[in-house]
């Protein structure tokens, strides 16, 4: 019996300790968002000309993936950070893609916050982005530069 007593409890606790084990690494585990760039981290307008959308989707955009490391879902936001820059914001329109589909075209004077675009992303996936900004109004000398923030929210 005692035998049998002390198997009861040894079973238990190994069934508590993985029971809290996998508990605290579900619900407490650092989020990792891997942020990938396929050129680089900063992107320049290179246009100098006004350009339609048709037009502006035959330029080359700027690629950038975001892969969830965690085990849960994680909602992100990606903010548009205005490095160098001569041109006012309402000459300049983008169109956003996730996964080669559209999701969000306006002009960049319209964002909130620099908040260029929110959205979820489940455990172990990869959500791939192109981001294309033109000039929608003649203007001379253009210099527009500018990276992205993704951040966890």
């Amino acid at each position: 019996r005692i035998i049998g007593f002390i198997g009861i409890c040894i079973f238990a606790m190994g069934l508590s300790y993985t029971v809290t084990y996998y508990m605290d690494k579900v619900l407490y585990e650092d989020i990792e968002l891997l942020v990938t760039f396929e050129d680089t981290e900063t992107f320049k307008l290179e246009n100098t000309s006004k350009l339609e959308k048709t037009e502006a989707l035959n330029t080359y955009p700027y690629i950038f993936s975001i892969e969830n490391n965690g085990l849960g879902s994680v909602t992100y936001q990606i903010k548009i950070q205005e490095e160098v820059s001569n041109v006012e914001k309402n000459l300049l329109s983008y169109v956003l893609y996730l996964n080669d589909e559209e999701v969000k075209e306006g002009l960049l004077s319209d964002l909130e916050d620099d908040v260029l675009y929110t959205s979820k992303i489940k455990a172990k996936q990869t959500a791939t982005y192109k981001l294309y900004i033109y000039l929608n109004k003649e203007k001379d000398d253009v210099s527009f530069e500018y990276s992205l923030e993704i951040e966890s929210l």
